[in-house]
């Protein structure tokens, strides 16, 4: 019994970890550091990005990924209100 709670807290962390991953990689799309938001961008590019949607049970990955370049294509200031409703989805989505 003891160890089933375990499994079910670590999975609990493990989603709230990867939210806070997902969250903070989609609010570096629109920082002023042109740097992080290269690391951003890569993120969403690279294997390990489908590796973490694998993880987490995501369908269509490359719909994410359509949508981080569309993201971009965005004027900062515009970017910035995009990705603070995005993130609140995503908060409103994991409760």
């Amino acid at each position: 019994m003891q160890g089933n709670r375990t499994k079910d807290m670590d999975q609990v962390m493990r989603d709230k970890l990867d939210n806070a991953i997902l969250k903070q990689s989609i609010r570096d799309l629109a920082s002023k550091d042109s740097k992080l938001r290269d690391r951003a961008t890569l993120f969403f590019t690279n294997e390990s990005f489908d590796d973490f949607c694998s993880r987490n049970k995501f369908k269509d990955t490359d719909k994410i990924k359509q949508g981080v370049k569309s993201i971009l294509s965005y004027p900062l200031l515009s970017r910035k209100l995009v990705v603070e409703q995005i993130c609140r989805i995503l908060d409103n989505s994991i409760k």
